[in-house]
């Protein structure tokens, strides 16, 4: 055991410029896919964001007592779309508009306190929000409620953009996120592979003397997951400093658009990150060792 790490260290110390450039090579790698992990997650708030925000606005027609629309409440909140359901009053809606639009305050105090429908604002459930969904929940709404609605709205063309968008980034989100593992596997193997080569004549001689493939491999192995343990920490600390100078600072500057404040890699994704590392370290060295190997005579 102490001759075998012996020898690893050795090896670092003779040949510390390749052991430097693969553990860079690594850190460059996770780096990238801590980058994509980080942006599919934010991405994911922010749509998350997006589809709380779609709602269903059910206008209650004129007649309708405040007995009936929370008996009405009451009813549609049964419903296993809904998740939530807000009463709006008629004079919690022109509150809201003097607010926001001062300038109609003298117009709604002059046409009365029924100037503006009370309403039901319906926020549904996740797996209700898309298109067709929304669609036949604001139907059988509409159906059967008639007489007690006036409107009933949910922004057709919205939803449907939303829905779009999402599939979309969908798709490219998988396309990059399959380049960027390709990518890695190939820059890291090749490296480790360069890194054999240049010490070729360690291995040769190793061969001629009669060592045994594991004796022969199992230094290089280790390397390796010192190579991904130093590796994946220098990608954490370079994906932190990003998002502590980077992502905080583009969040103020969209924090509408992109809802919650961003959070660094939970102690979980971090994990993942160091173990990928060393399966990159040790792994693209033990291949690179056996086929180096398999073609001497």
């Amino acid at each position: 055991m102490l001759e075998a790490l012996r020898r690893v260290f050795r090896g670092i110390r003779e040949h510390f410029y390749f052991f430097a450039v693969s553990t860079g090579v690594i850190a460059s790698a996770l780096v990238l896919l801590g980058l994509f992990a980080m942006v599919v997650r934010d991405v994911n708030a922010m749509v998350g964001s997006w589809q709380a925000d779609q709602h269903v606005s059910a206008y209650f027609a004129s007649g309708v007592t405040p007995e009936a629309q929370a008996q009405m409440k009451a009813v549609l909140m049964q419903r296993r779309e809904v998740l939530n359901i807000e009463l709006v009053t008629s004079a919690d809606a022109a509150t809201w508009m003097s607010e926001r639009a001062p300038e109609t305050g003298p117009v709604l105090k002059e046409l009365g306190p029924g100037a503006l429908p009370a309403s039901l604002e319906i926020t549904l459930q996740p797996d209700a929000t898309s298109p067709q969904a929304m669609g036949e929940f604001v139907k059988s709404l509409t159906d059967a409620g008639q007489g007690v609605w006036e409107d009933v709205d949910y922004g057709q063309d919205w939803v449907s953009r939303v829905h779009t968008f999402l599939s979309l980034l969908t798709a490219l989100g998988m396309a990059f996120g399959l380049a960027t593992v390709v990518a890695t596997v190939f820059l890291v193997a090749n490296t480790i592979h360069l890194v054999v080569h240049a010490r070729q004549d360690e291995l040769q001689i190793l061969r001629l003397v009669g060592a045994t493939e594991r004796y022969i491999v199992g230094p290089f192995v280790a390397e390796g997951v010192i190579q991904g343990l130093l590796g994946g920490a220098l990608a954490t600390g370079v994906l932190y400093a990003i998002h502590a100078t980077l992502v905080l600072r583009l969040h103020e500057l969209l924090a509408l658009a992109m809802g919650a404040s961003p959070t660094f890699l939970p102690a979980a994704q971090v994990l993942v990150l160091l173990t990928l590392g060393v399966a990159f370290g040790a792994g693209a060295a033990w291949a690179a060792v056996r086929r180096f190997l398999a073609g001497l005579p």
